[in-house]
C-alpha cells in the first residue's frame, strides 16, 4: 500500500492527506519529513548518497539519515522508524 502523507500549508498546518506518487508528482504540495544529521568526532557531517532508484533526486547526496512522517504519525516515531 503506497504511503498516505499529510500535506501542509505554510504554517505547517494540514490540509489534505494525499498519496506519496501525487505529492512527489507536484512540487507546490508540501509534506512533512525528518532529517537526523550525523556528526563524526572531527565534526564532520556523514551524508549518505541515495540509491539510483529513487524517484527522486536519485544518486544525489542527502542528510545522514531522513524519511517522511506519515498520516497520524508522530515526529519522535518518524525520527525513530528512520534510524
Amino acid at each position: 500500500m503506497e504511503e498516505l502523507l499529510e500535506v501542509v500549508n505554510e504554517k505547517g498546518e494540514v490540509i489534505k492527506i494525499l498519496p506519496r506518487s501525487e505529492i512527489h508528482g507536484n512540487p507546490s504540495l508540501m509534506h512533512r519529513v525528518v532529517h537526523v544529521l550525523v556528526f563524526n568526532e572531527e565534526g564532520g557531517l556523514i551524508l549518505q548518497k541515495r540509491s539510483m532508484n529513487k524517484d527522486v533526486a536519485p544518486g544525489k547526496w542527502d542528510t545522514s539519515v531522513g524519511g517522511h512522517i506519515e498520516h497520524g504519525e508522530s515526529i519522535e516515531k518518524a525520527l525513530m522508524q528512520s534510524l
